[in-house]
């Protein structure tokens, strides 16, 4: 299954939930514990160093709206998917609430990689926040 942390946040663009990573900005803006910000940092290193960022997110055409793409953990990514874990845990330790939904299969890939994915959202798109 594929995996995604997510947040109450809507991300403007895609209009669904945001991530833990676009929505880590919230715990700078609102202030949480010096730790917390330590140790996400020490996690999103590792993301940065072993993950690539995404080719392509969206899809764009001259006659209609864009399509924005959504990242999901592809089921092998072990280690990301615990390191996203307990990112999620540090980002509710400060504040904001992070659930993870998933998805058996991704339709409409726009990315992917051995680690992740970025797909078209559908709209069967699981929520974690009502």
């Amino acid at each position: 299954m594929y995996v995604r942390f997510v947040t109450p946040l809507i991300h403007p663009e895609s209009r669904v939930e945001t991530g833990f990573f676009r929505a880590s900005w919230y715990l700078y803006r609102n202030g949480c514990p010096d730790w917390i910000h330590g140790e996400l940092q020490d996690q999103f290193d590792w993301f940065n160093e072993h993950l690539p960022i995404p080719g392509r997110v969206g899809r764009h055409f001259r006659r209609r709206n864009s399509i924005w793409g959504i990242c999901w953990f592809d089921p092998g990514a072990r280690e990301a998917i615990s390191r996203a874990r307990y990112c999620a845990w540090l980002i509710e330790e400060g504040g904001l609430p992070v659930r993870s939904i998933a998805s058996l299969q991704q339709r409409e890939v726009l990315w992917r990689d051995s680690h992740q994915v970025v797909a078209k959202p559908t709209t069967d798109l699981p929520r974690a926040f009502g």
